[in-house]
């Protein structure tokens, strides 16, 4: 960091010198404009009018001989998420084909990549998403309306023993991890780049709360799918009565969770605090109930706590949720406070 003199010129006029090496950088001249803004911490953000054209970020991934597909596909992630353009895999010999269905399954995993190029010892893939046109908040909706859904047919097959059912719901967890994913990228971007969180109509503390609401949104899916694999593991057994009021209290659990997405949205302090009430409340029911889904033993009552231990941390999950509304309500008041 470099510190220079506030100097006085003329009467009134207070004036500072910029960087030499930022001014030339950005082919900035005498006469050209600047624009200035100041930031909410205090500090005071200096951009060029001129946009220059964006250098294209391209990161080069090097597979060593018997690499693991897992270990590519953590590279591919990592390069994802830093915001690289152009993702280039390179092997100095021909590539083994699985570690090139690792890569077509990563593009299939993210939203954007797509792969442009393909040779013996070389796969280049180029990521097309823009995130204004997929921001965060949208992504976080999507996710919303995707585990709702989840949730819901999830205990229908469960209850019906639904296979076909099942099968769709463990299908739509990649479309919530795909959501996910599209979140924390453009996080990362905005840490980068003020300019787009700007843009996005978001501005640092707001995008984190967001990836934080992603993250848990993908946690209750992964427990949406483990209720559809329960479904899947006992569809030909006969249900017990209690199946019938673990499926009433899923009901109450994903409402309560919907509330609780909505408390987030709309920094709603009162509601959040309602929904924690009452997934606390839901929590006990549901432990209040376990004994009654014991039944004979075997596998049935193994899956019947499976599906419970799911419900209650969906319950769990809402009031994680419902707390950050209520975080960002009071950072929001603090804030028009000055």
């Amino acid at each position: 960091m470099e510190t220079r003199k506030v100097q006085k010129t003329g009467t009134s006029t207070i004036t500072v010198s910029l960087p030499k090496d930022w001014v030339t950088s950005n082919g900035i001249g005498p006469g050209d404009q600047v624009s200035m803004e100041v930031q909410p911490d205090g500090s005071l953000n200096i951009e060029p009018e001129m946009h220059r054209t964006k250098e294209v970020a391209t990161t080069v991934i090097t597979v060593g001989r018997d690499e693991s597909n897992d270990h590519i596909t953590r590279k591919l992630i990592g390069a994802y998420l830093a915001g690289s353009t152009i993702i280039e895999v390179r092997s100095k010999e021909r590539m083994d084909l699985g570690n090139k269905r690792a890569i077509k399954d990563f593009a299939r995993l993210v939203i954007g990549p797509e792969i442009i190029e393909e040779t013996a010892n070389t796969v280049v893939l180029h990521d097309l998403s823009d995130p204004l046109e997929l921001p965060q908040k949208k992504c976080v909706r999507r996710m919303h309306l995707i585990v709702d859904s989840m949730h819901r047919d999830a205990m229908v097959a469960y209850a019906d023993g639904d296979i076909a059912l099942a099968n769709d719901i463990l299908e739509r967890d990649q479309d919530v991890d795909r959501l996910y994913w599209m979140t924390v990228k453009q996080h990362a971007l905005i840490l980068d780049d003020r300019r787009l969180a700007k843009r996005l109509g978001v501005e640092v503390h707001g995008s984190m709360s967001l990836l934080l609401a992603a993250r848990i949104l993908e946690r209750v899916g992964d427990h949406a799918e483990n209720i559809a694999q329960q479904a899947v593991v006992v569809a030909k057994e006969e249900k017990p009565s209690t199946v019938t009021e673990m499926s009433a209290l899923s009901a109450r659990a994903v409402e309560t969770l919907n509330q609780a997405v909505e408390a987030f949205f709309r920094q709603d302090v009162q509601s959040a605090n309602e929904v924690i009430d009452e997934a606390r409340k839901l929590a006990q029911e549901g432990a209040e109930m376990l004994p009654r889904l014991q039944g004979k033993g075997g596998m049935g009552t193994m899956s019947r706590t499976a599906v419970m231990d799911s419900l209650v941390r969906t319950m769990m999950y809402s009031t994680d949720i419902a707390e950050i509304a209520i975080n960002d309500a009071m950072r929001m008041e603090l804030k028009k406070k000055g």
